[in-house]
């Protein structure tokens, strides 16, 4: 196993023609889309759509059971503007992954220690992404629902809770970083 982590390639530090740079025009762009996104369809969100996708999977099975809970009635139709949202993440995130750049990645021993096999990794992201899930609805709602909605909303709650998954992300690093 190796104990160092290669270094990854740095982008070129470019401006685009306002003298922006590119971080700061994608951000303005993303700030645009996500206030006309709230302007046309309202917040939107991504762990609404996985108990729609469970209702509708219900609706198959025992379709009386999915018209009496209550929960699975609050939460609609499967097809709405954040079920778009997740399918395109999810063939964005693929063509990413198939026609992106590859650049140099830290040691599979180093970022995962404790899962010594392909298999024990996807068992554990998906564990962990269930209970992601299941804690976001716990909370009546997701990160992209409470940071990007609500943070362009000026909620102050957003506000509040994306600096805490701020400050609690950079601590959480801190710590496994020191770990190694």
């Amino acid at each position: 196993m190796s104990s160092t982590i290669a270094p990854v390639a740095s982008l070129p530090a470019t401006r685009v023609a306002s003298g922006l740079p590119p971080w700061a025009g994608l951000g303005i762009l993303f700030g645009l889309l996500s206030a006309a996104s709230i302007a046309l369809w309202g917040p939107i969100g991504v762990s609404g759509t996985y108990p729609r996708v469970i209702g509708a999977a219900a609706q198959v099975v025992d379709p009386g059971f999915a018209a009496t809970n209550p929960y699975l009635v609050k939460m609609g139709a499967l097809i709405k503007p954040e079920t778009m949202l997740v399918i395109g993440l999810l063939i964005g995130g693929f063509l990413a992954f198939r026609f992106g750049a590859r650049r140099p990645v830290p040691s599979f021993a180093i970022l995962h220690a404790m899962e010594t096999t392909p298999a024990r990794r996807y068992a554990n992201a998906f564990i962990g992404g269930a209970l992601l899930l299941f804690g976001a609805r716990l909370a009546g709602g997701c990160t992209s629902g409470h940071i990007i909605s609500g943070i362009t909303q000026l909620s102050l709650s957003g506000m509040v809770f994306g600096a805490g998954v701020f400050v609690a992300g950079i601590a959480t690093a801190k710590l496994l970083k020191r770990g190694y």
